[in-house]
């Protein structure tokens, strides 16, 4: 079907409702199951659940490109932390039926299916955990606007927002403005979340990692490995390190020569993370949706400090300055 093939007369638009004056049952499902932080709906009822026509001063253009933008960007995070919860309890799921020696000594089932299914939810987690981290971002430069080098609205980059946590806040003014007190606060709720020591250290440059190489290679360039206890359980261990190639330790046995490569618990240690990828998965998504809860109850203040101030023209200026647009209109058949 092509579009000129459509009625494009229309004569009657079908819209959700323009005033709302309660939440809808998603955005309150979110909450009460503890998937969203209480900040994040406590900025949708701020906002009059989106009604048409409730901008704040702040983010109230001619055009409404700002509040609109505003709840597609705090919808999009709500969407984000959903898809990681419905993703871990699926990954979660298909790890523990996955094959292993001890199952099979124990006479447990295992499903040969589910080596893929675990790999493909594991691969979506991570996007989706990028995906609520990058909306944080982009929140973050709608009320922050210019204050964090590189960042900017409409780019959903919170690698930018990484990076300016990895140096010292510089200085201010001798006047504070709520705008300067609102960055002061959130690098010092951010800044020990991200930076934070061994054995945490360096958490979110490897989850990025994994989600970049996920995202453009797939699964196959991760090779994991399964250790079992003293009990004959087995867990699943995922490399720190890129690319994990096994093979290079691996040498064609020659007789009378020894072993010249490093004890086998030394190299898991060093290229290993160190608990098991199920525990990984469910610490990697607690401690990304404390980074946005923690960020979340800042911009909920921030919203309420600025909601009367001048319109964010250098807001709209960065969003308008990031739409792309293009040629395509569809596929000769």
């Amino acid at each position: 079907m092509k579009l000129e093939n459509c009625e494009l007369n229309i004569g009657v638009v079908v819209i959700a409702p323009v005033v709302r004056t309660e939440p809808i049952p998603e955005w309150v499902a979110a909450r009460d199951t503890g998937v969203l932080p209480l900040a994040g709906f406590a900025m949708y009822s701020r906002s009059s659940f989106f009604s048409f026509g409730a901008a704040p001063p702040f983010l109230a253009d001619e055009k409404r490109f700002l509040f609109s933008y505003f709840a597609m960007v705090l919808t999009s995070l709500r969407d984000a932390l959903l898809d990681t919860d419905v993703e871990l309890r699926a990954f979660s799921e298909s790890q523990t039926r996955v094959y292993d020696p001890g199952k099979k000594l124990r006479g447990e089932e295992w499903d040969p299916t589910a080596p893929d299914r675990a790999r493909k939810h594991f691969r979506l987690l991570l996007l989706s955990l990028q995906a609520g981290l990058d909306a944080t971002a982009d929140l973050i430069a709608m009320f922050l606007t210019g204050l964090i080098p590189g960042l900017r609205l409409g780019r959903a980059q919170f690698s930018r927002v990484e990076s300016w946590l990895e140096r010292p806040l510089a200085p201010g003014g001798l006047i504070v403005t709520p705008q300067r007190d609102c960055l002061e606060r959130l690098y010092a709720a951010l800044s020990p979340l991200l930076n934070a020591p061994s054995p945490e250290c360096e958490w979110l440059p490897l989850m990025r990692m994994f989600r970049n190489k996920a995202a453009h290679l797939g699964d196959a360039v991760f090779r994991y490995m399964a250790l079992h206890d003293r009990n004959g359980h087995f867990y699943t261990f995922i490399p720190r390190q890129w690319p994990f190639i096994p093979e290079e330790h691996m040498h064609p046995a020659q007789v009378g020569q020894r072993a010249t490569s490093q004890p086998l618990p030394e190299l898991l240690k060093r290229t290993l993370v160190h608990e098991d990828i199920v525990s990984y998965a469910s610490g990697l998504r607690g401690k990304i949706t404390e980074v946005i809860a923690a960020a979340l109850e800042i911009l909920d203040a921030a919203y309420v400090r600025f909601r009367d101030f001048p319109l964010n023209a250098a807001a709209l200026s960065e969003l308008e300055g990031s739409a792309e647009g293009y040629a395509f209109e569809y596929f000769r058949s």
